[in-house]
């Protein structure tokens, strides 16, 4: 193999791991990023849900017969929404709240009511003073099932009485997570095509100073009489010039060995 396929090899090789080192880490960012993105809003959602109930509790009491119409509603609702290459056509937030004891006292779904809730850390961490937050699949075994949830304190007189939990489906925003690692990907295979002909151009720009410094260097020890070539560089036309020089030293000491010859 040549040198400067040597060369093209060396940077094409170089450039392409940087590209796929830069890839891999962006891309193992993307889903961690969109999590916490949609954490912080499930905050102020149960924060929000959180003083409402407050608000509406009279003698200590939360009647969830008062939500129920508003989220049966919200499910029935259907739109159209185009949010950059996603189309969302109906609502999937998901809201229980429990009492003091993790008992849950009304679930937007309708499928939990009744049910203690103690065991999960948004509400056991919750009912303790503490943020409370979880992921967990719907379906065992299917990562993509998985439900993020997040929960705030219901207070009254300063005394924790109960939790509202917020939950968000996370293939509710998959569709952003695959439309930008496509992105991405299509960003880095044609930045590494794009490379080819730059990579072509730096080896032949490298090696060519070295090609012409090595021929002339066999023409001179062959002794024969070339012209100084034209190099790119100051100091190889330097370089040039030395070995001008030594091949007219070459030739006089060989003038002088015929002269003295016996």
């Amino acid at each position: 193999m040549s040198k400067r396929n040597r060369i093209f090899l060396g940077i094409l090789l170089i450039y392409a791991l940087g590209v796929a080192l830069l890839l891999y880490r962006v891309l193992s960012d993307l889903d961690p990023r969109y999590r916490e993105s949609a954490e912080e809003l499930l905050v102020d959602t149960a924060n929000l849900l959180a003083s409402l109930i407050e608000t509406d509790i009279r003698d200590g009491v939360f009647r969830p017969e008062r939500m129920r119409p508003a989220f049966q509603d919200m499910y029935a609702r259907r739109f159209t929404a185009q949010i950059y290459v996603v189309t969302k056509t109906q609502a999937d937030l998901r809201v229980y709240v429990t009492d003091r004891n993790g008992t849950v006292v009304f679930d937007s779904l309708g499928r939990d009511e009744g049910k203690d809730f103690r065991k999960w850390r948004d509400v056991s961490l919750t009912l303790q003073g503490e943020y409370g937050a979880r992921t967990t699949p719907e379906t065992d075994g299917e990562p993509r099932s998985a439900v993020m949830y997040v929960a705030a304190p219901i207070r009254r007189n300063s005394e924790i009485t109960g939790v509202v939990s917020v939950g968000k489906p996370m293939r509710s925003f998959g569709g952003f997570i695959t439309s930008a690692r496509q992105k991405l990907l299509l960003v880095g295979v044609t930045s590494g095509l794009s490379v080819i002909p730059l990579s072509v151009q730096e080896s032949v720009w490298l090696v060519r100073p070295f090609s012409l410094i090595t021929e002339y260097i066999r023409y001179v020890r062959d002794q024969k009489h070339v012209s100084l070539p034209r190099l790119s560089r100051r100091a190889l036309g330097i370089l040039g010039a030395a070995y001008n020089e030594m091949r007219d030293a070459l030739a006089g000491r060989s003038c002088a060995e015929e002269y003295v010859r016996p």
